[in-house]
């Protein structure tokens, strides 16, 4: 039976990523992985990191010719669902192959002092004195146990570690349903026409869908992520096609898998644990990415546990900043959006034609979902006033962008006052379940 200061469910990303800051910093680190070094990290073949994400997060770089590298582009562009009155930005991102990247991810935390073990799978905690002391694990040589003196789950969707948890031990444990996620269907194509190749992305978010590059310069991804189920996402980029034209194209094969798409536990931390990742739903409300949106967490999770299990004290208490920073920074943000995305996505296709028109919701800007400041506001309240009186806005729609656009100021400010201290936290989650039941799900 081993021991360590930390133990982290999950090798992806994630448990990747904070393996290798805290083996960094001489702790003891110890990863379990359910699936084979050979399967793990095969949902998609591509997914993205901005550049700038590789700097701030201190990530190994991929370059051509890893076999992790697969392409680069500069451009990103959104249009409405016409495909008309295009709303560009600029960025730099990295296109890798999944698989290959967190390999290289698990080299580089075993470089710096990490233990990983795959075909392992969580069955359950150790309890000490109730509170955590480990972890229970099998594999095919049998069940053996684990000692930790904190417990990391970054086990994905599944959430196997956090759903383990008792209710009330500090960290919700609701599981994260089939109507929290969204469905992704990625098609690879080959593009007919030279003139078509791809420099950039295009997205179409009345539709939930986008056209980006991959590997094959000659060739581009085709995606849609919906609510609901795969057959769903199919209808709506079946009714994207028959709206307008996409480039000629034939498809060479299909991947699809899901994401999480809803709020994120109140709290990450309780007594000997932490949970990120998809675990914790840090998923991005604008494109249900959540690599490096799950980095922002455990960026300051590392400082903290750091500091932590120096002086011995891995209590809920200790590791209550980490809560404090997340849902006053990133948590806040994200809570905003997502309320005024909500209900911003209740309109027609011709009410999403006047959002783009009159830059109502997507503007040329990174993030097209950006709460702008008071002027912004009420900018916006006027034009949609007067898209109502000129008939381009139905009464409900309008009801309905007002209204997100209140939730999502109510929301963003009731997640910066996030309480100093534990004992606080049961007001405040009163108050953050009213304003949740108001701003409802994306279906």
């Amino acid at each position: 039976m081993g021991c360590y200061d930390v133990l982290i469910v999950g090798a992806a990303t994630s448990g990747a990523w904070f393996a290798h800051e805290m083996a960094k910093r001489g702790h003891r680190v110890k990863v379990i992985e359910k699936q084979s070094f050979e399967d793990f990290g095969r949902k998609y073949d591509i997914f993205h990191i901005s550049r700038e994400d590789f700097d701030r997060f201190g990530l190994p770089l991929a370059v051509p010719g890893d076999g992790a590298w697969a392409f680069e582009f500069h451009n990103f562009c959104t249009s409405s669902p016409t495909n008309r009155y295009p709303k560009r930005a600029k960025g730099h991102v990295v296109g890798l192959h999944m698989h290959e990247f967190i390999v290289k991810m698990n080299r580089w935390a075993q470089d710096a002092g990490a233990d990983f073990e795959y075909g392992t799978a969580f069955e359950d905690f150790l309890w000490e004195n109730g509170k955590i002391a480990g972890v229970r694990c099998s594999s095919e040589a049998g069940e053996k146990e684990i000692r930790a003196k904190v417990v990391v789950d970054c086990s994905g969707i599944p959430s196997v570690a956090r759903r383990k948890l008792p209710d009330g031990y500090g960290v919700e444990n609701f599981p994260i349903t089939p109507e929290d996620m969204f469905y992704v269907i990625l098609w690879y194509v080959k593009l007919k026409n030279e003139s078509d190749y791809l420099n950039g992305s295009c997205g179409w978010p009345y539709y939930k869908s986008w056209m980006a590059p991959q590997a094959d310069p000659t060739g581009a991804i085709l995606g849609v992520g919906a609510t609901e189920s795969y057959a769903h996402g199919e209808a709506v980029f079946d009714d994207l096609k028959s709206t307008f034209a996409l480039p000629e194209h034939t498809v060479t094969h299909r991947e699809q898998g899901c994401t999480p798409y809803c709020r994120s536990p109140y709290s990450f931390v309780a007594d000997h644990f932490i949970v990120a990742g998809d675990s914790a739903c840090l998923t991005k409300p604008d494109c249900g990415e959540g690599v490096t949106s799950s980095m922002v967490l455990m960026e300051r999770a590392v400082s903290v546990l750091d500091e932590a299990l120096e002086q011995d004290d891995v209590t809920m208490q200790r590791l209550w900043p980490i809560n404090v920073a997340y849902n006053r920074g990133q948590g806040a943000e994200f809570a905003a959006i997502r309320a005024l995305y909500t209900r911003a996505v209740r309109a027609s296709k011709e009410e999403f034609d006047y959002y783009f028109e009159h830059s109502l919701i997507f503007k040329d800007e990174n993030d097209p979902l950006v709460l702008e400041g008071r002027g912004e506001t009420n900018r916006i309240i006027k034009r949609m006033l007067l898209g109502f009186l000129q008939g381009k806005l139905r009464g409900k729609t309008l009801r309905g962008l007002l209204q997100g656009m209140t939730l999502s100021e109510k929301v963003k400010a009731h997640y910066l006052a996030f309480p100093e201290h534990p004992d606080d936290l049961a007001n405040w989650v009163k108050t953050a379940d009213a304003l949740w039941a108001k701003i409802g799900k994306m279906q």
